[in-house]
C-alpha cells in the first residue's frame, strides 16, 4: 500500500477480516494517525472489540463476553477471567488514538460526500469496509467517486484503503493500485486475536 488509495479484493471475509484490523492498528494505534473506517458489514462494536483483542492479545470471544456481558455465553468463558491490566491498556490506547469507525450515517446525504466531507478536519486515513456496498448506495456515478477520492486524497495526502470483493472492479478501478487478500504473500492470523503469526 505505497500509492494513496488502495483497493484490496477479498471473496473471503474470514480473510479480509483479519488484515482490516491489523492495518486499523498499525495506522491508528502505532502511527497514531487521523483514521476514519467506515463499516457496511458490521456493527463498529464487533471491530473495536477485535482491536481491543488484537492490542491486548485476548482471546476475542473472552473480549465480547466482557464488552456485552448481558450476553448469552458458554459455561467456559464465564469461568474465565479477562487479564485486567492488559485489556485496560487496550481501552486506554483506543481511547487516545484518533479512530473513528461509523455503521452509520447521521444525515440524509449521499455516502460520498458523507465519507469525503470536505468541511471537517481532513483523515490520514480512511478505510471502507465494502466498497461494493458503497458504490452501490452512493447515488453518484463511478467517475464521480473516482475524481472525489482522488481529490481529498491528493488535497489531504489521505491514504485511502478500499475493501471489496467484485472482480469487475478492476476494470471500473483503473489507475488505483488493486490487491487480491493472499497474492503474492500469504498472512497466517491467529484465529483467536488476529496476531499476525506468520507471512509465507
Amino acid at each position: 500500500m505505497n500509492d494513496n488509495i488502495s483497493v484490496i479484493l477479498s471473496d473471503n471475509f474470514k480473510n479480509r477480516m483479519p488484515l482490516l484490523i491489523n492495518i486499523l492498528e498499525e495506522y491508528g494505534i502505532r502511527e497514531q494517525k487521523r483514521v476514519y473506517m467506515q463499516t457496511f458489514l458490521f456493527n463498529s462494536s464487533y471491530y473495536v472489540n477485535h482491536l481491543i483483542s488484537l492490542i491486548s492479545k485476548i482471546d476475542f470471544k473472552l473480549v465480547e463476553s466482557y464488552m456485552f456481558p448481558v450476553g448469552s455465553k458458554t459455561k467456559t468463558l464465564i469461568n474465565k477471567k479477562i487479564d485486567y491490566n492488559e485489556f485496560m491498556s487496550a481501552l486506554e490506547k483506543i481511547r487516545n488514538s484518533h479512530i473513528v469507525v461509523s455503521s452509520n450515517k447521521i444525515f440524509n446525504e449521499d455516502w460520498l460526500d458523507y465519507i469525503f466531507d470536505k468541511t471537517i478536519e481532513p483523515y490520514d486515513v480512511i478505510i471502507i469496509d465494502d466498497f461494493d456496498r458503497f458504490l452501490k448506495e452512493s447515488y453518484e456515478d463511478i467517475k464521480t467517486i473516482k475524481k472525489t477520492i482522488e481529490g481529498y486524497s491528493k488535497k489531504n495526502n489521505t491514504c485511502v484503503i478500499l475493501f471489496a470483493k467484485d472482480e469487475t472492479l478492476k476494470n471500473k478501478l483503473l489507475g488505483w493500485k488493486i490487491a487480491k487478500v493472499n497474492e503474492p504473500l500469504e498472512f497466517m492470523f491467529d484465529d483467536k486475536n488476529y496476531n499476525i503469526i506468520d507471512i509465507c
